[in-house]
């Protein structure tokens, strides 16, 4: 795959409202991302596991195909240029450990073939690089043979999977981790299409299968109180994402329609006060997008079904609210689950009007004359 088709990120252009922004939340985990590829701006890698910092800050993970170990000269060059940055972070900032996530899947090996993992993961089984973290992030799939192909191509032994997780034994010592997540069967991907392939879709690939392993003491899977890695979790604070277009959201826990913006705020109290303003967004962060479904379900009988079939963890509260009825219905039904729990207050002809003008649009609104 040439650096040419993949898609470079306006953010990185302008990192300083970014950093800021993420240096005033005080993460325990930094991740960079792509929604494709990250290492396509390599100085803003090096930048953000150099710079990023929190008074607790634990781990900066970098998340990448590796489709730039095109050989061993160009693996030896990235790999070390990325770790000499974080090595050499100012000495007042956090000492959080560097993480490289490897994406690879039956999709990617189709494209870029299993090398380009193989190379990096070579790379760091070197003497002077093995204080780097190193796992693989893949997807479930029938009759994958990806990590068969890249344990033979290291000479390692692959385990059974147990808990979604299963490991490349190395004969260098090391163990590789493989952590297993669901399919998202929406957009680019879809059952059609999947069926026409030499792979499929396993039952513990499912949502609402594998999210089974998220849920916290009260049964519930709240992804904005919830870090979905190999070892879950549970958060006192928010998963919170930074997209390309500077908005600033919740995973699954705010009105995708209400997010601040990094381009024009730096301030995380700013933004959080502008998020918790919404009363879906403060339902979501407590309940998480299944518990909407189901409080949607009276108006809008859809919702629950829709929450079972999607296959896709991350866009389910969009689903939910893709219209400005669902979106007022929700903000309505959720205000006023808040203030009877005296949580907050609010003009009752407001709520009225708000009920007015959803009965004057055709929605049905159980429970009211």
């Amino acid at each position: 795959m040439s650096l040419g088709r993949l898609t470079r990120y306006s953010v990185a252009r302008e990192p300083d409202p970014v950093l800021r922004l993420m240096n005033g939340m005080g993460l325990w985990k930094a991740v960079l991302s792509g929604g494709g590829e990250p290492m396509v701006e390599p100085e803003f890698c090096e930048r953000f596991v150099h710079e990023i910092d929190s008074p607790h800050l634990e781990e900066i993970e970098l998340i990448t195909s590796a489709h730039f170990a095109e050989d061993e000269e160009a693996t030896q060059r990235q790999v070390r240029r990325l770790v000499e940055a974080w090595r050499s972070r100012p000495g007042h900032l956090s000492k959080a450990s560097l993480s490289i996530r490897i994406s690879l899947d039956w999709f990617h090996a189709q494209r870029i073939g299993v090398e380009p993992a193989a190379r990096v993961i070579s790379v760091l089984g070197e003497d002077d690089l093995r204080d780097v973290n190193c796992y693989i992030r893949s997807v479930l799939l029938a009759d994958d043979t990806t990590f068969v192909q890249l344990a033979d191509r290291l000479g390692g032994q692959l385990t059974e999977i147990r808990d979604y997780q299963q490991e490349i034994l190395l004969p260098d010592g090391r163990s590789i981790l493989i952590y297993h997540k669901n399919l998202i069967v929406e957009g680019r991907m879809n059952q059609r299409k999947l069926d026409r392939l030499p792979v499929g879709l396993p039952t513990e690939s499912r949502a609402d299968v594998f999210g089974e392993r998220f849920k916290d003491t009260r049964g519930k899977h709240v992804p904005a109180r919830v870090y979905n890695g190999p070892q879950v979790r549970q958060l006192d604070g928010l998963a919170c994402l930074i997209e390309d277009d500077g908005k600033v959201r919740i995973l699954e826990g705010n009105d995708p329609g209400r997010s601040p913006n990094v381009r024009r705020t730096d301030d995380w109290d700013e933004a959080v006060r502008y998020l918790y303003a919404d009363p879906l967004t403060v339902y979501l962060v407590d309940n998480g997008p299944q518990e909407l479904a189901v409080l949607l379900a009276d108006a809008f009988p859809d919702s629950v079904q829709m929450a079972a079939d999607t296959n896709q963890l991350y866009h389910l509260t969009e689903l939910l609210l893709s219209t400005p009825e669902r979106r007022l219905y929700g903000m309505l039904k959720t205000l006023g689950l808040h203030i009877d729990e005296g949580r907050t207050s609010a003009d009752g002809s407001l709520l009225d009007r708000g009920w007015s003008l959803l009965a004057e649009q055709g929605t049905a609104v159980p429970g009211r004359a």
